[in-house]
């Protein structure tokens, strides 16, 4: 009778844990569950890059070293929102140094590492620039830096860092910085935008 008593209180206890076991798998499949849709779910930061989607007409001025003769062209460039809000999509179209001008760039926002992260290719180049950046959100200001490959300097990626400042809904800014042959940063780049009626 003693072994019946202490066989049922085995089974009970074995069930009580599976029970309990269960629970903990079932509480950690819903906290992986809530983690899987806070990261993949586009929040206030997507909307801000909702709102420069549209077409744009852009004056592109360029300078190949910090006391060069500047280079300028004009092109269109459209912006769009992709995969159901997560990313805007660039894609360029114009003139550089005399010929067609080809590129695309993605930007998003990555929610579980706080942090815009872009990447630009063109017809230009067969690498892909990359950077990661914020949001001033005070100015307006979309800052990024990261590497590209330069062609003049073989050895290593080049290191890079831009500012898109939205002027208002219809104009904004786009400003690169980099070295110099000599090392030094400067202003290589500068893009007007205004938004096409």
């Amino acid at each position: 009778m003693k072994t019946i008593y202490v066989l049922a209180a085995l089974i009970l206890t074995v069930t009580i844990s599976a029970g309990a076991e269960d629970k903990g798998k079932d509480k950690g499949k819903m906290e992986m569950m809530k983690t899987m849709q806070e990261y993949g779910t586009p929040g206030a930061p997507h909307k801000m890059l909702a709102d420069m989607a549209g077409k744009w007409n852009y004056t592109s001025t360029w300078w190949e070293s910090a006391d060069g003769k500047p280079q300028t062209s004009k092109g269109k460039s459209t912006l769009k929102m992709i995969l159901d809000g997560h990313f805007l999509q660039q894609e360029f179209a114009g003139k550089s140094m005399g010929m067609d001008f080809k590129g695309m760039g993605i930007t998003g926002y990555n929610n579980l590492r706080k942090r815009y992260e872009t990447v630009w290719l063109d017809n230009m180049a067969t690498g892909i620039m990359h950077g990661t950046g914020t949001y001033d959100e005070a100015n307006h200001v979309l800052k990024d830096s990261g590497e590209f490959t330069c062609p003049m300097n073989k050895e290593k990626d080049q290191a890079y860092r831009t500012e898109w400042k939205m002027i208002d809904k219809d104009n904004s800014t786009f400003t690169m910085w980099a070295p110099g042959m000599d090392g030094k940063e400067y202003k290589n780049m500068e893009i007007a935008y205004k938004r096409s009626k």
